[in-house]
């Protein structure tokens, strides 16, 4: 199942399913499974070994300790520009450490298994024409945003790495004899018991180590973000297709042929008994979706809730630190945290937008049950409709740990107060100067 360059396309068209059978097939689907092989975060079964991810999850909590440690050992000695940079990478690592957790656990593992076998919408694509043409329309937003987030995981990982080389090349560290008091620049910053400013072969071996540790931390980053992405789609079009589906319910032959004839006496008018069998199949079919989307969505917050919550938190804690770093307006800066502030600002973003999205498609759903002819039916379909209404005022916005609610107005009020921290941080960092 190899993937050939030159059939990967920034834009899909829907073509690359052709011939496709399985989800696992699916292009995009295949592209996250490659790219996942960085931290072994592909789902698997319980008899399958999962040394590799355990000792990922090791690498990063060991990689805590030494960062931890400069960040005691360095507070008030060195300035809050250069002290802020060791935050950002101590918080990234942290949260990369829990996200090796999640993928330890099982949940996780089921949750994506069912995803792949029960909700995503390659499955349900023979429903009907309008179910066949949303999951085209998710497919080709589901691979842009893999194309998209993996691109821009690779820049960010590029410019953040290759700057403090450039930077070390640029005072001259690389040279047979180094400047006097020049120091190598590196892209995280470790308390260790050997020398790694100075020393080249110590630079060598952390330098090599921050690859690493920055290609696993981001893709536990944007990967995993990118996975709950693609679920949040796949649950929007379900709810595409049910809004669909109730407000073209059909109405009894007899008042479509009353309207026709300009006749105004359709309340009188009911569905026969063929009517009411297909009535019922169609009301059961709506209810047994729509208890998927639900099912599915109480599955997400209960596995990726406390994920989500500390990510917040990360991100009102992180915002800040990066427009700090990215305010001292030279080009050494900006190329480090420049791509690396928009990553985590535009993550923010759109973690919000999408969930919003799906808890906004939820009032369409309300309007769309009422839009529903029930007063043409038996009593035992009246009541089918009735399941559906109640169902329809359960709110789809996702809570994490039932909590704080995923969406714009949480994304709005972590954005205020990022901006609000930043000028206070600013003006600390003035009065150092």
């Amino acid at each position: 199942m190899d993937i050939k360059l030159s059939s990967v396309k920034f834009f899909s068209d829907g073509s690359d399913l052709e011939g496709i059978e399985k989800v696992e097939d699916i292009l995009y689907l295949r592209i996250l499974k490659k790219i996942m092989w960085v931290i072994d975060g592909w789902p698997k079964e319980a008899y399958k070994s999962q040394f590799f991810r355990y000792y990922i999850c090791i690498l990063d909590m060991v990689s805590l300790i030494p960062g931890t440690l400069y960040l005691k050992i360095n507070t008030g000695k060195i300035p809050s520009f250069e002290l802020g940079h060791t935050y950002i990478t101590v918080f990234m690592n942290a949260i990369a450490a829990l996200r090796t957790v999640l993928v330890l656990t099982r949940k996780y593992n089921e949750i994506i298994f069912y995803f792949l076998k029960e909700v995503h919408l390659f499955n349900f694509r023979r429903k009907s024409k309008y179910a066949y043409e949303t999951h085209i329309l998710v497919h080709k937003i589901s691979h842009f945003f893999t194309m998209y987030v993996f691109v821009l995981m690779c820049c960010g990982i590029l410019l953040f790495n290759l700057t403090p080389i450039y930077n070390s090349y640029a005072a001259g560290m690389f040279r047979d004899e180094p400047p006097p008091n020049a120091t190598f620049d590196h892209a995280v910053y470790f308390a260790l018991p050997f020398d790694t400013s100075t020393s080249f072969k110590g630079y060598a071996v952390v330098s090599l180590y921050n690859w690493y540790i920055c290609i696993t931390c981001s893709t536990y980053f944007c990967i995993i973000d990118l996975t709950i992405f693609i679920m949040v789609f796949h649950l929007w079009g379900h709810m595409r297709v049910l809004s669909y589906n109730l407000e073209n319910f059909p109405k009894p032959a007899s008042v479509l042929a009353a309207a026709d004839a300009h006749a105004y006496t359709v309340c009188e008018n009911k569905y026969n008994e063929e009517e009411l069998v297909e009535v019922f199949i169609r009301l059961r079919d709506c209810i047994q979706i729509h208890s998927l989307v639900i099912n599915f969505s109480s599955m997400m917050a209960d596995s990726f809730g406390w994920t989500l919550l500390v990510y917040l938190f990360f991100h009102q804690v992180s915002g800040c630190l990066l427009l700090l770093e990215c305010s001292q307006l030279d080009t050494a800066a900006l190329a480090r945290y420049g791509p690396l502030t928009i990553i985590i600002f535009q993550q923010l973003i759109q973690l919000s937008i999408i969930f919003e999205l799906l808890g906004s498609s939820n009032d369409r759903l309300i309007d769309s049950v009422y839009s529903v002819p029930w007063e043409y039916m038996d009593t035992a379909n009246r009541k089918n409709v009735f399941v559906m209404l109640r169902q329809s005022q359960r709110s789809m916005n996702l809570k994490a740990c039932s909590m704080i609610t995923v969406g714009v107005q949480t994304m709005i009020a972590i954005l205020k107060t990022s901006f609000s921290y930043f000028v206070m941080l600013r003006t600390v960092a003035d009065e150092e100067e």
